[in-house]
């Protein structure tokens, strides 16, 4: 069965969602280009065979990829020197301070979206000029987390 695709909007913003096979569990989820392997209650695991349904359960989500510092892209109308995020979510922490030296990939912040952690590293070397956002502060899409000298 090929996936399919769907554009769904959660508290305003819209996210592509890409769903793979059903018929057995785990279910190969995409969104905004995470791969997620979704475990879904009642469905054989795939290769097995089918048992008893059991009680009824929420599915749980797991990413497929490593856990990595993601190095957003730069966001056209944010400036070249600034950093911005790249899903809405809850800063967690923040890692670097105004002066600090950085190299690409270097942890910059912790964002919990979708309530998953997503480390956010940095997406050039530099000296961060200013940082936008603190621990517990909430951040849109686009919205600027740091600025680099």
């Amino acid at each position: 069965m090929s996936p399919r695709r769907y554009k769904i909007t959660v508290d305003g913003t819209s996210h592509e969602v890409e769903v793979g096979d059903v018929v057995a569990s785990p279910v190969r989820v995409n969104v905004d280009g995470v791969d997620y392997d979704v475990e879904v209650p009642g469905k054989p695991a795939r290769g097995a065979t089918p048992a008893q349904p059991s009680a009824p359960t929420r599915p749980i989500a797991r990413p497929t990829a490593p856990a990595s510092p993601t190095t957003p892209a730069p966001t056209p109308g944010a400036g070249a020197n600034a950093m911005t995020a790249v899903m809405p979510g809850r800063v967690l922490s923040v890692a670097v301070s105004v002066g600090d030296s950085v190299s690409r990939g270097d942890l910059i912040c912790v964002i919990e979206a979708m309530k998953m952690e997503q480390q956010i590293g940095a997406n050039r070397d530099g000296v961060i000029s200013a940082v936008h956002v603190s621990g517990g502060d909430s951040v849109a899409h686009g919205q600027t987390l740091v600025e680099f000298e």
